[in-house]
């Protein structure tokens, strides 16, 4: 059994998180500013087609483009620049979190994704296409969000992927959720409404054209939580800004700083520079005369061991940020990993009229209406966010391996949790509740098998292609790609509550899954639900 290349390479391209762009058209007197985007058109520069010769049936002759692929990424700046970006998470709540497929033999694990809609002093950074009219004018648009990737480094357990024993265990195998342990609560992966400071490599993708641009690894990340949380200092309770700092080389298969990795591996120069940024406090002052404070918290793994520089501005109600790596010379492998809360020094840190409620949110439990796979056991994988408190879910099954047994290979279609999380919402903020995942498939047998971005268009690429993509082994009878599980979530705030306490079962959904396999094409809607109680524990 084979299966056709038509149908693989076209869903290949489809990959990576279900990009739908979104356009602004371009007003007039704008033109200047628009000179200082990247146009799709450089994405292309250079690059040849690739054409390869398919028999799917006897008999049949296809001929396909696979160049989208060498490379599928391309630097738009250069390898060793670091573009810099803040924004908020789009309000398009579906957006962020693990994606449902990735190219495997370009990913150790699936990529953490989220799309961003810039300041407006970084719009700038938006690649836009031009289209030529019939009547041979140039019409312009440009993207409304940026697309930022990052490795997730949990979730695989395939053959031959490094990953693998380590994710079996519960624990990440690096990448951005360096520092995991089993049940732990991944504390450094943004949600909807927050506010982030991005700093990575700037390139185009071109597997999905027109190719736009995208940050594809990040190297740092500061996000400021549209939540606020609660501190305990100086013996008394008050409201903070939380800021989580995740920073660190290693990006994904191509860019990081790992032994023993093959010549097409780039290392990432992590002390090429100091990163500096600035945070605003977004907590209203109790009165003019508050005062600005901070606390710090390490988390796990951080080994970044220079002094960091932390500057107030109360009037501003600002805080810089200076993290040392080219000036004290720290290792390119380390690791930062900290979490600053912000204060006014006043009360509570808040005016009394700010009104903001402690709500309990306890996942109850897990339910699959059905499963996609016709034989054996499914795979699951599956990730959950309340308001930004992000669990994978196979991490709280009874069994030691956790994907491939309990969630990550059942018929078991009820699972009951007991996770509870503490929100402090204020009346005019909300918060999202969000469960997706997938069904690890037949390529997922694939990941960590990497192939260079740029291979040659000879004959040994086509072949090494072929055999791995549409080849019955490796990918089997476990289907062609992961099959997406789709997106149950639900935005919250304080005005839907008539009572203490209220019950929700929100259901998946999403677009229509293409698959090359047969019979293997599905819509992820009403496949399972999430059963969950909001509390307010404020009198």
């Amino acid at each position: 059994m084979r299966i056709t290349f038509l149908s693989l390479f076209f869903l290949i391209c489809q990959f990576a998180f279900a990009q739908q762009l979104q356009f602004l058209n371009i007003d007039e007197g704008e033109e200047d500013e628009f000179e200082m985007h990247h146009s799709s058109e450089e994405a292309e520069d250079g690059c040849e087609p690739c054409y390869d010769t398919i028999h799917p049936v006897p008999f049949v002759t296809q001929i396909h483009d696979i160049g989208l692929l060498f490379p599928t990424w391309r630097p738009a700046v250069g390898y060793d620049s670091v573009t810099v970006v803040e924004g908020t998470i789009e309000p398009e709540i579906s957006r962020t979190g693990v994606s449902e497929s990735d190219l495997p033999m370009y990913h150790y694990t699936h990529d953490m994704c989220f799309n961003l809609i810039p300041d407006k002093k970084y719009r700038t950074i938006l690649s836009y296409d031009v289209k030529i009219k019939p009547d041979g004018k140039r019409d312009t648009i440009r993207n409304n969000d940026l697309h930022i990737e990052w490795e997730c480094g949990l979730g695989q357990s395939n053959k031959g992927n490094p990953s693998a024993e380590l994710n079996r265990q519960g624990k990440s195998c690096g990448f951005f959720s360096a520092g995991h342990e089993r049940r732990d609560t991944i504390w450094n992966w943004p949600t909807w409404g927050d506010w982030v400071h991005v700093e990575g490599l700037k390139v185009w993708d071109r597997g999905h054209p027109p190719a736009g641009t995208e940050i594809h690894p990040v190297r740092l990340i500061a996000i400021r939580r549209a939540l606020p949380e609660k501190i305990t200092t100086e013996n008394l309770d008050k409201f903070a800004t939380r800021v989580d700092i995740f920073a660190s080389g290693d990006g994904g298969a191509f860019d990081n700083n790992r032994a023993n990795q093959k010549a097409f591996v780039r290392k990432v120069k992590m002390s090429s520079k100091d990163y500096i940024f600035t945070i605003k406090q977004v907590l209203p002052k109790p009165s003019e005369n508050s005062v600005l404070k901070y606390i710090v918290k390490e988390r796990k793994p951080n080994n970044f061991n220079a002094l960091v520089k932390y500057t107030v501005d109360s009037k501003e109600g600002t805080i810089t940020i200076q993290i040392p790596w080219k000036s004290t010379a720290v290792n390119d492998d380390a690791i930062f990993a900290k979490t600053i809360y912000l204060y006014w020094d006043e009360g509570q840190g808040v005016p009394p009229e700010y009104e903001i409620d402690e709500i309990k949110v306890t996942l109850d439990e897990l339910v699959f209406d059905r499963f996609h796979e016709a034989f054996g056991k499914a795979e699951i994988r599956m990730f959950v966010d309340i308001g930004g408190n992000f669990i994978f879910l196979n991490d709280f099954a009874k069994s030691k391996d956790i994907l491939k047994k309990g969630l990550g290979k059942t018929r078991k279609h009820k699972w009951k949790f007991s996770n509870t999380f503490t929100l402090y919402v204020p009346q005019d903020k909300k918060f999202r509740v969000s469960a997706h995942g997938w069904e690890a498939d037949g390529i997922d047998k694939l990941f960590g098998h990497i192939v260079d971005n740029y291979s040659p268009c000879n004959r040994a690429t086509k072949k090494l292609i072929n055999n791995m993509m549409i080849n019955f082994t490796p990918v089997g009878i476990g289907g062609c790609l992961d099959d997406p599980l789709g997106n149950a979530f639900r935005l919250h705030n304080l005005k839907e509550f008539s009572g203490k306490y209220m019950d929700f079962v929100v259901r998946s959904d999403g677009g229509y899954h293409e698959d090359g396999c047969p019979c293997a094409s599905f819509s992820p809607k009403n496949i399972f639900s999430i059963g969950y109680r909001v509390e307010k524990t404020t009198p």
